[in-house]
């Protein structure tokens, strides 16, 4: 549990290079997510290609990916979930983000979660970029690397929002 509370984002990055090896485990982890009638809805676009990196911005507040040695699109298929036609896919996506987040951090490695979807500046750019089919939505987009810095850990228990047995 170190790592879910350790976990940072991370925005600045070293040129020290990212094994093929980390970024399966990473892929691995998102992969290892729970999901909705075990519809695993979930298609990721591993970004390892410096010239496609310096493209992947989606705009100015996204420009953290460039420094970045890889990038992880997660996106779901709306043809995978039977159940609610795409409904879930958000929520299971989001799940695998979770994962390879904290497995990022526990690797010491850095990433941050740059949503795509519903912003569909976003998402238009993403589709144009990687030529996405129909049924195939970007929610976000995960630089990797190594921190420039190592953040450091605080404490975001905040028992206000806890409410038990009623409101």
């Amino acid at each position: 549990m170190n790592a879910i509370f350790t976990r940072k984002s991370v925005r600045s990055y070293t040129d020290r290079p990212v094994s093929r090896e980390d970024l399966h485990d990473l892929l691995h982890a998102g992969m290892s997510a729970p999901t909705a009638n075990n519809a695993r809805p979930w298609q990721f676009i591993l970004v390892t290609d410096k010239a496609l990196l310096e493209k992947l911005p989606m705009d100015n507040y996204t420009q953290a990916v460039t420094g970045a040695q890889a990038a992880i699109v997660v996106c779901g298929d709306n043809t995978r979930d039977k159940m609610m036609g795409g409904a879930l896919n958000v929520i299971d996506c989001t799940a695998a983000i979770e994962n390879i987040l904290v497995e990022a951090a526990d690797k010491g490695l850095g990433s941050v979660c740059f949503a795509a979807y519903p912003m569909e500046h976003r998402v238009a750019h993403l589709r144009g970029l990687f030529s996405l089919p129909e049924n195939i939505v970007p929610y976000a987009v995960l630089p990797i690397g190594w921190p420039e810095k190592q953040p450091g850990a605080r404490d975001r228990y905040d028992a206000s929002v806890v409410h038990e047995n009623r409101w």
